[in-house]
C-alpha cells in the first residue's frame, strides 16, 4: 500500500499561491489547486479508472492509476467510512492497482499527487460508486469444498443458490487447474447446476494422482437480470487411485479393478426387472447401465419402498435397515449387504434395482470404495440419465461439450 505523501511537495509556506488551472489530456477527474510557487514544466498528466463520477461500477474491478510525465507520489483510495482501500505502486512510481475488492452499493473517493520530473505537483480527486444487485448468488463446490481425496470418477461440481441467467458470464469466471493438465469441458445440469469433467475415452476417466485446483471467481461478476455472484470460491482436491468396478449383468459378477488390474470378483444380484403400475405411475425395477458415481456411504441405510411410491404393505412393499449401503445413483440404487439374496448372487437378479452383495464382499467393498469411485453397470435396458446422482459419464464428450455456454 502506498501511503499519503507528505503534503510538503505541494505546498509552500510563504508566498502567493498558483492554481495548476491546466487539466492534463485524457486526465480523469478534478484537478485540485495546489499552493506556494510551482516549477516550471508540464504537469504529470493522470489517468484513473474508473472515470470519476462513475456509477455501477463492479467492485472486483481494479481501480487503475497511471501517471505519464511524472511520478506518483500520493495514492489514497477510501470507502464511505474513511477505510483505505489497499494497493500496489509500480516500480517506478507510475502505476498504481488496488489489491483488494471493493464493496457492493458503495462510493468512493480516490485522491492522486503525482509530481512532474521539474517537481510540479499535481492533485487529483474523483470519485465513484459501485453496483447494487438486485439479487445475489452464492456458489458452491460441494463435496469438494473441504478438499481432500476423491476418485477417478469425480466430476468438479458447481451449484449456485439461484437459477443463473447469463450462464456464459458464470462460465467466464470460472477456471481450472490440474496437474497434470487436461483438456476439460462444463456442461449446465440446468440453471443452477454444472459440472466439469475431462475429455477421455470412453471407460477411462480422470489420472490417478491428479492434483486439481478450480476457481470461481464471480464476486462482482453480472450474472444477468441484476444478479451478482455473492462472493468467490476456490476448491483443491486430489484424485486417489483407480478403483472401478465393473458389473456384469450377463454373467452377475462384478469385476474390481485398482489401478488397472482386477483385484476382486463380486458375486451381484441386480434389479428383477418389470414393472409395476400404482396410482397411474409405473415403477420399474432395473438397475442402470452406464457409469456410475460412488456418492455417500451409511454403515446402516433405512430403504423404504414408499419413497418411490410402493406401499409397505404391498406384496413388493418393504421397510428396512440396511447395512453397508454404498450410493451410486440419486434415484435410490445402492450397493449393500443382502444377506438374504446371497444364493441369488452371482446366478440371479432379485432385488427392486439395488445391486445386492454378501455382507463379507460388502464391508470389503464398503471399506475400500471412496466418494467419486466409478461403478460401471453394463447388460441392463435402460441407462443412467446424467441428472441421476452424477451420471456425468454416460454422455459422448461431443454431447458433454454441447451443454457448455461457451460452445
Amino acid at each position: 500500500m502506498l501511503a499519503v505523501a507528505a503534503l510538503a511537495t505541494v505546498t509552500a509556506c510563504s508566498g502567493g499561491s498558483t492554481v495548476v488551472a491546466t487539466k492534463a489530456a485524457g486526465a480523469v477527474g478534478d484537478v485540485v489547486a495546489t499552493t506556494g510557487p510551482q516549477p516550471a514544466g508540464p504537469p504529470a498528466r493522470l489517468t484513473v479508472t474508473p472515470r470519476t463520477r462513475s456509477t455501477g461500477v463492479s467492485p472486483a474491478a481494479p481501480v487503475t492509476v497511471r501517471a505519464a510525465g511524472g511520478t506518483l507520489s500520493s495514492v489514497r483510495l477510501v470507502n464511505p467510512a474513511g477505510r483505505q482501500v489497499s494497493g500496489t505502486l509500480s516500480v517506478d512510481r507510475t502505476a498504481w492497482r488496488s489489491s483488494e475488492p471493493l464493496g457492493y452499493s458503495k462510493s468512493y473517493t480516490l485522491t492522486v499527487v503525482a509530481t512532474s520530473p521539474a517537481g510540479r505537483a499535481t492533485r487529483q480527486v474523483s470519485t465513484f460508486s459501485t453496483v447494487t444487485p438486485d439479487n445475489f448468488t452464492m456458489p458452491s463446490f460441494g463435496a469438494l469444498d473441504n478438499g481432500g481425496t476423491f476418485g477417478v470418477g469425480m466430476p468438479i461440481t458447481l451449484h449456485f443458490d439461484e437459477a443463473v441467467p447469463d450462464r456464459a458470464a458464470a462460465e467466464r469466471a470460472l477456471q481450472v487447474d490440474t496437474n497434470p493438465p487436461v483438456t476439460g469441458a462444463w456442461h449446465w445440469i440446468d440453471s443452477q447446476n454444472l459440472h466439469w469433467r475431462p475429455k477421455t475415452a470412453p471407460g477411462h476417466y480422470w489420472r490417478a494422482g491428479t492434483k486439481v485446483t478450480v476457481s470461481a471467481n464471480l464476486y462482482g461478476v453480472n450474472l444477468g437480470s441484476g444478479l451478482y455472484g455473492q462472493a468467490d470460491r476456490v476448491a483443491s482436491f486430489t484424485i486417489g487411485r483407480s478403483q472401478i468396478g465393473i458389473i456384469d449383468n450377463a454373467t452377475h459378477m462384478m469385476t474390481i479393478y485398482v489401478d488397472g488390474k482386477a483385484v476382486r470378483k463380486v458375486p451381484v444380484s441386480l434389479g428383477r426387472g418389470g414393472s409395476v403400475t400404482i396410482n397411474g405411475r409405473t415403477i420399474d425395477f432395473w438397475t442402470r447401465s452406464g457409469p456410475h458415481v460412488v456418492l455417500e456411504k451409511y454403515q446402516v441405510r433405512e430403504m423404504k419402498s414408499e419413497s418411490y411410491g410402493i406401499p409397505k404393505d404391498s406384496p413388493l412393499g418393504y421397510d428396512e435397515k440396511i447395512p453397508l449401503a454404498v450410493r451410486i445413483s440419486g434415484a435410490g440404487e445402492f450397493i449393500h449387504a443382502a444377506s438374504w439374496s446371497v444364493a441369488d448372487q452371482g446366478q440371479r437378479n432379485v432385488s427392486h434395482g439395488c445391486v445386492n452383495i454378501s455382507p463379507s464382499n460388502a464391508q470389503w467393498f464398503f471399506d475400500t470404495f471412496r466418494y467419486g469411485d466409478i461403478v460401471d453397470v453394463r447388460g441392463t435396458p435402460y441407462k443412467l440419465g446424467i441428472t441421476d446422482g452424477l451420471g456425468d459419464w454416460n454422455l459422448s464428450w461431443t454431447d458433454w461439450v454441447k451443454g457448455s455456454a461457451l460452445g
